[in-house]
């Protein structure tokens, strides 16, 4: 398969970034084709501007996305993976959506009705979050899922949509956080569409 890893956190040495090691290992191991969008290292800018000369119309056809676009389009699987902060995406992350995920290129409108275009393409989503797992889930409804999971994602076509949220990161011990990545690195070798 090939696999587009899109990963957003600023620190190469962070929890975050070794997550991104191990998938990416599991993922080669297992004979994937495996791109690494690290949208901090390509100092993406998340920056969405339309105005009389950028219009949101023409968003689908940006020169500065291109390459993008183009990533996204050859990807058979996306894997996310992203610190949640304030119960949602780093905000390069959502810049990411906002300006690559644009109307006539991952969806559009057949009168009042949503048609994504990204069908037949999947995604594993990888967010680490410091709150406890049952304070996301009963508190906060898992707000930070829903709005990846069916407001972008599937949105935009992607039906196939797998989370794996690591909960209760700042108070977790080095042996907790040793045993997630051995799970994120057999979960990634066993990886199928």
């Amino acid at each position: 398969m090939n696999v587009l890893i899109i990963y957003a956190h600023p620190n190469p040495k962070s929890f975050n970034h070794a997550i991104l090691e191990r998938v990416t290992k599991g993922l080669k191991e297992s004979n994937h084709d495996v791109s690494i969008l690290d949208l901090y290292q390509e100092h993406f800018d998340p920056v969405l501007i339309f105005n009389d000369k950028r219009r949101r119309r023409d968003m689908k056809n940006d020169p500065e996305m291109a390459r993008y676009r183009e990533l996204i389009k050859k990807a058979d699987h996306y894997v996310f993976i992203y610190p949640v902060w304030w119960y949602g995406l780093p905000a390069i992350l959502k810049g990411f959506f906002d300006r690559v995920f644009a109307a006539g290129f991952a969806y559009s409108y057949e009168g009042l009705i949503p048609k994504g275009h990204l069908t037949g393409k999947s995604a594993w989503v990888i967010y680490t979050i410091d709150s406890p797992g049952w304070f996301v889930r009963l508190i906060r409804r898992n707000t930070e899922w829903t709005v990846i999971k069916k407001a972008i994602l599937q949105f935009c076509g992607i039906r196939s949509v797998k989370r794996m949220m690591l909960a209760g990161l700042k108070g977790s011990s080095a042996k907790k956080r040793e045993r997630w990545l051995d799970y994120v690195y057999q979960q990634s070798r066993q990886l199928r569409k």
